[in-house]
């Protein structure tokens, strides 16, 4: 069953009048050559990136549509944003996401210079409410693909990926073995930017406050009694309600949702689940079939990759097999995009230490696979 998204209607919208348009092929006629006019009736622009803070927007058009509109040098359009349906200043033909941003919708319009063509005006369907900051947006600001990896000495690392390269690791602090579980909800405190959480071995649960530029603030307890579960992960905003949440399995196989209140503490928690002990892994790579909502993947005791599909209400909207063979991974993740062509991806490190990147194609599947690095096998911790 798919997954309900916003409506995707697009807005279309011609502000010539009747008299406008006589007038123009009363011209036509008199003259030897007649106005330019758009080639077609131009499709709507489509919005393509992720709504969560941080992220950026990109805008595919037809400008073929518009061709002859513009002044004699051109451009033969323009492009403007709105939130909300108030037009905002920003460059185009991106837009990047800000805290500002947090429950608007945003559209893209497209509208003809008006040089002889018709005033006409497009406009894409909205955004989804937009979201606080994922995980997909690392810890440095730049939106690049970051990986957390813990030494065995507990000396926690950072290691970015940007253009397709890896940047020397930066050195976040140690004494981080005193921890059992690890993992980033993205922003949990609501400042904007992304943070851990960590559970001690007597299960109190910290948060550990990012700064923006790869640091982090000094950590503080916002729970106890975490000890029971055997799995916690962050999916991001799994209720829609605009705050990043957390997932916990128990022994017995019960997924819980412990909803994020946006301001470094918790909600009421319901159960999303049972049957969660077939999985031997659970990774949350945010939205991996485009749909606007955040999914969750899990590998089985069979070795094959799950596609639980998130329906942005806090539930499922059904389950696929995308991958089988899974099973000699020693750990599969997922923290963004690792490509840079703005779908999510996974990676995984296999028996050997390497760590290999599969590549999502923005619906659910695959567009192969690389291995972008050897040794990581020594870690014994990666997020």
């Amino acid at each position: 069953m798919k997954a309900p998204s916003r409506p995707t209607s697009a807005v279309r919208r011609v502000l010539g009048t009747a008299a406008a348009v006589m007038a123009a092929v009363v011209t036509a006629v008199a003259s030897s050559a007649a106005p330019a006019m758009a080639t077609m009736n131009p499709q709507p622009p489509v919005i393509h990136g992720s709504p969560f803070v941080g992220s950026t927007l990109t805008v595919e058009i037809e400008p073929g549509s518009f061709s002859g509109c513009g002044a004699a040098a051109g451009p033969d359009y323009s492009i403007y944003w709105t939130r909300d349906g108030v037009t905002v200043s920003r460059q185009w033909p991106n837009y990047v996401v800000t805290e500002d941003d947090r429950g608007a919708t945003i559209v893209a319009h497209l509208v003809a210079s008006q040089n002889g063509c018709d005033p006409v005006e497009v406009a894409s369907a909205e955004t989804a409410p937009i979201s606080a900051s994922n995980r997909a947006n690392g810890f440095t600001g730049r939106g690049a693909f970051e990986l957390l990896a813990r030494r065995q000495d507990g000396t926690l690392l950072m290691y970015a990926r940007v253009g397709g390269n890896w940047e020397s690791p930066r050195t976040i602090g140690p004494g981080w073995n005193g921890f059992t579980t690890i993992l980033s909800p993205g922003d949990f405190n609501g400042d904007g930017t992304n943070d851990i959480l960590a559970r001690d071995s007597a299960g109190r649960l910290f948060l550990y406050a990012g700064t923006g530029d790869g640091g982090f603030q000094t950590g503080r307890q916002v729970g106890s009694g975490w000890n029971s579960f055997t799995s916690i992960v962050s999916p991001g905003d799994f209720d829609g309600d605009g705050n990043n949440d957390v997932l916990a399995r128990d022994a017995n196989g019960v997924l819980y949702l412990y909803p994020g209140d946006g301001h470094g503490g918790w909600l009421t928690r319901s159960v999303v689940g049972t049957g969660w002990n077939v999985a031997n892994q659970v990774v949350t790579p945010g939205d991996f079939n485009g749909d606007n909502t955040v999914d969750v993947l899990g590998r089985d005791t069979s070795g094959n990759l799950r596609l639980y599909r998130g329906n942005g209400s806090g539930g499922w909207g059904g389950m696929s097999v995308i991958g089988q063979g899974w099973g000699g991974m020693s750990t599969i993740g997922a923290a963004g995009d690792i490509d840079g062509n703005g779908n999510v991806d996974v990676y995984a490190v296999d028996g050997s230490g390497q760590l290999l990147a599969y590549y999502g194609d923005g619906d659910g599947g695959w567009n192969g696979s690389a291995v972008i690095g050897w040794g990581w096998g020594g870690f014994n911790g990666i997020f």
